[in-house]
């Protein structure tokens, strides 16, 4: 038999994540057209898009509509700074594009509503881009299926990873902030990823949380007022209660990529995912201070995401994290800011169902 034809893709905004459109080139089932974006875009946004697609051998078109005209694609790939998600997310869908789009959905509750909205009248498919198909995920899946834990009732996610964001906390070193950095929080940037797994673990959705917030690190969220590191409770559907504790710990506080590990207890048994395993430690002379001892291997998660986009458009199947799903997660992120905020338990906004 032969091959399927590849899916055009139109990339609007090539600002932030560019793993995801090297992945996406790298891929047999996908063909990148072009980049584009919207005309009034800053400039700082225009040179980047336009560095990102020289890198990628391709053609940059400011002006989505004209972009839309003349290249004819079937999916957006949306990865622009955050501020900017919504706005051509929605006009992707409303195009009738298959999308793919960087986290998180959107910074507010009335935008993600919107995508919803604009994604589920036209009937295409949507995934949000996050860390699902690790191997040790989809282990940890096979392994709740089995039965052999029994019912999960409580679990808790740890998610601290050792990237630096510039100039710690009362280090007094001079910092210049890139313009590109969006001045957001670590639960808004981050946060998806535990919630995603406990989503594809676990399948509920979560009811109510309280939070405690901070910027114990870096002097660029201090100076901002948005947090570092967190920690938050969860109340969620069917009884099962969680914790999650997330930070941007930088790489002082860890010799390697952070701790991410997962906790999952049920009535027969528990177990705990190290969510970078498979790994190989490397010790060796002429390693610099910063890099990781213990390397990833056998990852590809990229590969098997974007399979997963590819059988959802062929069948008309969900993906692996549609936008409701993703709502459902931004809407537990802002609940936990509020919470951090006003040290508060909030209640998680829901979307009625359609």
């Amino acid at each position: 038999m032969s091959a399927p034809e590849p899916l055009r893709v139109l990339v609007m905004g090539a600002v932030k994540h560019d793993y995801i459109l090297h992945g996406m080139a790298a891929h047999p089932r996908y063909e990148l057209l072009a980049v584009t974006d919207d005309e009034a875009a800053p400039d700082w946004a225009h040179a980047r898009n336009a560095a990102t697609a020289a890198a990628l051998g391709l053609s940059y078109l400011p002006g989505v509509s004209a972009a839309l005209d003349r290249f004819q694609p079937q999916v957006a790939c949306v990865t622009p700074e955050v501020p900017r998600h919504a706005a051509l997310t929605v006009q992707a869908a409303e195009a009738g594009l298959h999308i793919v789009q960087d986290k998180p959905l959107a910074l507010a509750l009335a935008d993600c509503d919107r995508i919803v909205a604009a994604v589920e009248r036209a009937g295409v498919r949507f995934l949000m881009w996050s860390r699902n198909t690790f191997p040790t995920i989809q282990q940890a899946k096979a392994v709740l299926a089995s039965g052999d834990l029994g019912e999960p009732y409580a679990t808790h996610v740890d998610f601290y990873f050792a990237k630096d964001a510039g100039a710690l906390l009362g280090s007094g070193e001079p910092e210049e902030v890139e313009v590109s950095w969006d001045g957001l929080g670590e639960l808004t940037l981050e946060g998806i990823y535990p919630l995603a797994y406990l989503h594809e673990l676990l399948g509920v959705t979560v009811r109510r949380v309280f939070a405690r917030t901070t910027a114990h690190f870096f002097q660029r969220h201090a100076d901002r007022g948005v947090e570092d590191l967190g920690s938050v409770t969860l109340e969620m559907a069917n009884g099962l209660v969680g914790s999650l504790c997330i930070g941007r710990i930088g790489e002082p506080s860890h010799p390697n990529i952070g701790e991410l590990r997962l906790h999952i207890l049920g009535t027969k048994g528990a177990f705990v995912v190290a969510e970078p395993r498979p790994e190989v430690s490397v010790y060796a002379r002429g390693l610099k201070p910063g890099d990781y001892r213990q390397r990833r291997v056998g990852l590809d998660y990229e590969r098997r995401l974007l399979d997963n986009f590819a059988a959802a458009v062929e069948t008309g199947a969900d993906t692996m994290l549609t936008a409701r799903d993703s709502r459902a997660i931004a809407a537990t992120v802002l609940a936990a800011i509020e919470s951090g905020q006003t040290g508060r338990p909030v209640e998680v906004s829901s979307l009625a169902t359609s």
